[in-house]
């Protein structure tokens, strides 16, 4: 089966340190209808697919990660993946804590949700039209002017319309998935973001990606799926390619240097170099930093579910991550404080106790046992109002090349999908 193609490809920063890293997103064929509330309407339904450990070749192009996303996207998902830090392209290097690549993970559930609440399919588009001015037809693809308001629909009203967001990863990427903070205070880290740092970056590129291709479909409604110049792209091709930066120059400044950042301390080795410069008058050196906040945008939190491919346990995570103490990580409440919430600790479960998962697993991985595997199952099955489930594959191991598993594997993941979403089983070609 050929992979999918994605709609665009293209970079954002990590909040940990600005690290520049590779994306994609990947669009349905379809964008199904809900109509539970007497008008019709998206079901923003979105997930994320990470990606097993890069030092041993790790990358959002592994063919299990892939075939996640083939499965997933059948259901009116949009599927974003991306590269840790170290992996294919993303610059930089796979750390030894996986704080890093933690963040790393925060930064595209930043952009994703954004990106997402502002999709407009094109059958919403003609509703729109009717009561709203037109947008924009043509959006420059670099840069984005700040000062730019593009039409808002963030807004979401009802329990039935909220975002369903998946959280998922295959082995390392599952690991990471599981110290993830609540979604709600991942949000809340993006709500209000100063200009110039890794938060706004990561705002303004999901503006403009979603901006791009709700105008694209708005003027050709039937090329819904992808942005490119042919219905039918070729295998591997990306409709948009996207690297640099979206800020206006010179106003971009390091994550390292900007408050509320992720778990980093706060330096001031930039305001010393410039003081040191020649020619630099003392007065120009000593003046505070202006900040200023980009708009505020409040969406509300999805409904998030969490899905596991061949999970790490102990011993094998302990060195793979080295995690030794919680991760504080710094979002903002409703009314504007400041809120923390331990992200990671030595154990992970509370995420996927709290929240809907599914972890699927082979009886033949060597990462992690069978019969850990099995006990972990049965413990997070067996907690206090948990919604786990386990779905163990008779003959596969951790990298699914046995014969006829990886097809095993996406039947579950569907079968999981159907029930958590309610929606019909899409008939599979292939």
């Amino acid at each position: 089966m050929p992979p999918p193609v994605a709609v665009s490809s293209f970079t954002i920063p990590s909040i940990h340190d600005d690290t520049p890293l590779e994306c994609r997103i990947y669009h349905p064929a379809k964008f199904p209808a809900n109509h539970g509330s007497g008008e019709t309407v998206w079901r923003k339904k979105a997930a994320i697919i990470a990606h097993p450990y890069g030092p041993l070749g790790g990358s959002y192009d592994d063919p299990v990660v892939q075939s996640a996303v083939t499965e997933i996207l059948k259901h009116g998902f949009v599927v974003g993946t991306f590269n840790f830090r170290g992996a294919g392209s993303s610059k930089g290097n796979t750390s030894w804590t996986a704080k890093p690549e933690l963040a790393d993970y925060i930064s595209f559930v930043g952009f994703f949700v954004q990106y997402i609440s502002r999709l407009r399919p094109p059958w919403i588009h003609h509703a729109f039209e009717k009561s709203q001015p037109a947008i924009l037809t043509t959006v420059p693809l670099s840069p984005i002017q700040t000062a730019v308001t593009y039409p808002s629909h963030a807004h979401v009203d009802g329990a039935h319309k909220r975002m369903i967001l998946i959280l998922g990863g295959y082995s390392y990427g599952s690991l990471i998935t599981t110290h993830l903070p609540p979604t709600e205070a991942i949000i809340s880290h993006f709500s209000s973001v100063v200009k110039g740092t890794a938060e706004a970056e990561i705002r303004l590129r999901a503006t403009h990606l979603s901006t791009k291709w709700n105008a694209e479909v708005q003027c050709h409604p039937y090329r819904g799926r992808s942005l490119a110049a042919h219905d039918e792209p070729r295998p591997g091709s990306h409709s948009i390619v996207v690297g640099g930066e979206e800020s206006e120059p010179g106003t971009r400044r390091a994550s390292r240097d900007s408050r509320g950042s992720f778990d980093i301390v706060r330096r001031s080795l930039d305001r010393s170099r410039s003081q040191l410069r020649p020619g630099r008058h003392s007065s120009e050196s000593k003046a505070p930093p202006v900040s200023e906040t980009v708009e505020v945008v409040d969406l509300v939190p999805p409904v998030t579910f969490y899905l596991l491919i061949s999970p790490l346990l102990p011993p094998i995570s302990k060195f793979a991550t080295m995690f030794s103490k919680p991760i504080p990580f710094h979002g903002k409440t409703r009314d504007g404080g400041r809120s923390t919430t331990s992200s990671a600790s030595l154990e992970a479960d509370h995420n996927v106790q709290r929240c809907p998962t599914l972890a699927v697993y082979g009886d033949r991985d060597f990462f992690t046992s069978p019969k850990r595997l099995r006990k972990w199952a049965e413990q997070m099955t067996d907690a206090a109002d948990s919604s786990f489930v386990a779905r163990e594959i008779h003959g596969a191991g951790h990298f699914w090349h046995e014969e006829g598993v990886d097809g095993q594997m996406r039947s579950r993941i569907r079968d999981w999908v159907v029930d958590i979403t309610g929606s019909p089983v899409p008939h599979d070609k292939h």
